[in-house]
């Protein structure tokens, strides 16, 4: 078993007993719809909507593909990147760290015949960002990603049971997110990882895709300033364990320039212990936040690292979480 320190194992024990809390209270971190139509047609009709709601899709990544190119066995499953610029960018001006959280993923797949279309919350961030006007335009997102699922997707059957959050609405689900800021202040519990260096941009960002490399982490494209990045077999276990993780993949490293230096973040998959249940998934976060870790603090020259946490480590160590999982998407029924 993986040595931790006590303070590791105190944050760890409390993120992951926030889990039946949020359970209990049905706080979803996702809207999800089936359909019968094809994977090809509901994305279609999919980026329409996203386009009526001004939400522009700035990236792509082909899951299937690229287990393909692995020799792993994979129903189709697509990653569609999205966001609004301006919105990005007046809410990394207001808070840097909301970088590690964008572009939001909305994701469309194959399972057993039917497609699933699902797309983050966006409210699940209320509990890590306080400032009103950012907490404004996140439900105000939440509610247009709600309308072009549920509207713009052909046939589309409801699997959510939590409605959009829109702003200024009173709701109970709403007051809890933000509560859980106080929780998770309290126990320290950072959400990103955060390094710095005097070094100019351009060589900071060529060493940390080298160091990324070098741990089996792949840019699978870059929008602005962020490369989206994703590791094939973290993502295949993951994946096969709850599909509907897919919409916190891929993970976004932000490379930014801010008062004469270089600013490397990205988000903490620990984050997530609060909201799954399975151990072999959340010793595949774990592992996921120690290899991001290694990345930046090691990869990153002259770094500063800012983050005061060290990662979480898998409880049965790494090996363990490329054991005993399931094969494929069709091995597994995520819960309705």
């Amino acid at each position: 078993m993986t040595n931790k320190t006590i303070y590791q194992l105190t944050r760890e024990t409390i993120k992951k007993g926030l889990y039946p809390v949020i359970e209990r209270l049905g706080i979803e971190t996702a809207i999800r719809v089936a359909t019968p139509v094809s994977v090809a047609d509901a994305e279609a009709a999919l980026r329409e909507a996203l386009a009526e709601e001004e939400l522009e899709v700035v990236a792509v990544v082909d899951v299937q593909a690229i287990h393909h190119h692995y020799n792993l066995e994979y129903p189709e499953f697509k990653i569609l990147c999205v966001g609004d610029r301006a919105e990005t960018e007046a809410g990394m001006k207001i808070d840097p760290g909301l970088g590690a959280f964008v572009p939001l993923s909305v994701i469309c797949y194959d399972l057993d015949g039917e497609t699933r279309v699902s797309a983050i919350r966006p409210t699940t961030l209320l509990a890590l960002f306080t400032d009103d006007e950012l907490q404004q335009v996140i439900q105000e997102t939440e509610v247009a990603l709600w309308r072009a699922l549920t509207e713009g997707v052909p046939q589309a059957e409801l699997l959510s049971e939590e409605p959009a959050l829109a702003p200024g609405e009173e709701r109970t689900r709403t007051r809890i997110k933000m509560a859980l800021n106080l929780v998770l202040a309290l126990v320290d519990a950072e959400y990103s990882i955060h390094v710095s260096s005097p070094l100019p941009r351009a060589q900071i960002e060529t060493d940390v895709r080298n160091a990324l490399d070098r741990r089996g982490q792949k840019v699978l494209g870059e929008v602005g300033d962020t490369l989206l990045v994703g590791n094939p077999g973290q993502a295949h276990k993951a994946l096969a364990i709850e599909p509907d993780i897919g919409v916190f993949i891929p993970l976004s490293v932000t490379i930014t320039e801010e008062d004469g230096e270089t600013h490397v973040r990205t988000v903490r998959p620990s984050t997530l212990l609060a909201f799954y249940d399975d151990p072999n998934l959340r010793d595949v976060l774990q592992e996921m936040e120690l290899l991001l870790w290694n990345a930046l603090v090691d990869g990153v020259p002259e770094a500063t690292v800012h983050s005061r946490q060290p990662p979480l480590p898998p409880s049965g160590g790494q090996r363990t979480t490329a054991a005993n999982l399931p094969g494929k998407l069709g091995s597994v029924r995520p819960s309705k």
